[in-house]
């Protein structure tokens, strides 16, 4: 499906990100690892060289910082001469209630989960404009439709995020870049430690859909598909991959 194609994957160092690179690998895909540190970015990315040799390329990447998404674009350039798919996930999560929430949390999402894509289709588009094709998707939340309680700075930004794809949609398609989104309903990683138990369970019991598989692999399937030729006919959407949480919005 991806031969000879080259994909760019923000915080892939693990949990969804790492998932996604996994997903583009099993279709041939050439895949850059990018982490915010240079330890973990290398380690997955020897993992994943075990099995899939010469297909996996590292750099990381602080996505807040516009030069460095330049330098990581043009590491891909130099590194395989093609940068086809770039899949903006890299993303935190800083919650406290709206009254008591400080400036650097509100800053430091909103930088991270907003401004850091920005930064990313910017860097990517520069070269995918050239040959005219590319696929750039961004990983957004179901937070950012029903906005979350405690979570003001992370809703906003993701909200924020479906509006950037669409107008960077719309900018790009006269080049055959297609711009999507896909977003991810509640998934019990690591970003949902700091969620209690019960809260968690709740959460978990009201998903229509009964989890079959891992939720992250879905959400890879989901992007493998949008940045796929499959896909050529579809720009500035966001897929909701949730079991079905968000029925009726």
């Amino acid at each position: 499906m991806f031969e000879g194609k080259t994909a760019v994957i923000t915080g892939s160092a693990r949990g969804i990100g790492k998932s996604i690179a996994k997903m583009f690998l099993t279709k041939g895909c050439k895949v850059i690892i990018s982490d915010l540190e240079e330890k973990t970015s290398r380690e997955t990315a020897e993992e994943l060289s075990e099995v899939y040799k010469q297909n996996v390329a590292w750099k990381n990447c602080d996505v807040t910082n516009k030069e460095q998404n330049k330098s990581l674009a043009e590491f891909v350039m130099k590194q395989t001469g093609n940068l086809d798919i770039w899949i903006n996930n890299a993303g935190i999560v800083q919650d406290d209630l709206l009254l008591r929430m400080s400036e650097e949390k509100w800053d430091k999402v909103h930088s991270v989960n907003l401004k850091a894509v920005f930064f990313g289709i910017q860097a990517a588009s520069k070269y995918m404009i050239k040959k005219s094709y590319g696929r750039i998707v961004n990983i957004g939340s179901v937070s950012g439709f029903y906005g979350n309680a405690g979570q003001a700075n992370y809703s906003s930004a993701k909200a924020g995020l479906f509006a950037l794809t669409k107008s960077a949609a719309r900018e790009f398609a006269s080049r055959n870049i297609t711009v999507n989104c896909v977003a991810s309903g509640f998934i019990n990683n690591r970003f949902a430690e700091h969620v209690p138990e019960a809260i968690r369970n709740s959460i978990l019991e009201s998903i229509p859909l009964k989890i079959k598989r891992d939720p992250e692999d879905a959400v890879a399937s989901a992007v493998t598909f949008l940045s796929s030729d499959e896909a050529d006919w579809i720009t500035g959407a966001t897929l909701r991959v949730d079991g079905g949480i968000l029925i009726g919005f």
